[in-house]
């Protein structure tokens, strides 16, 4: 579902690509180019529940060592969203 309005100012959303960056236990990951709703007029960011719920997948596998990260690495995983057609 696309916000229509901010939550936090009543401005006007717009869904833009993002760059989401976030650190699990020890490890940078980025992910690059997800659709978000970003607010015009205080820049709040909002991912779309399948967005959110597909990145905090990424990031509990990394926590569980399901994905086994070289600390060097930085991640871009957008080609995988694309692929399950999350953006």
């Amino acid at each position: 579902m696309r916000l229509k309005t901010c939550p936090e100012c009543g401005g006007k959303m717009e869904r833009r690509k993002i760059k989401f960056v976030t650190e699990a236990s020890g490890v940078l990951i980025v992910i690059e180019d997800i659709s978000a709703d970003i607010c015009v007029e205080c820049g709040a960011e909002y991912l779309p529940s399948e967005v959110d719920e597909y990145v905090e997948e990424v990031v509990e596998n990394i926590i569980a060592n399901k994905v086994k990260p070289r600390m060097e690495e930085v991640y871009r995983i957008a080609v995988r969203m694309r692929e399950k057609g999350v953006v």
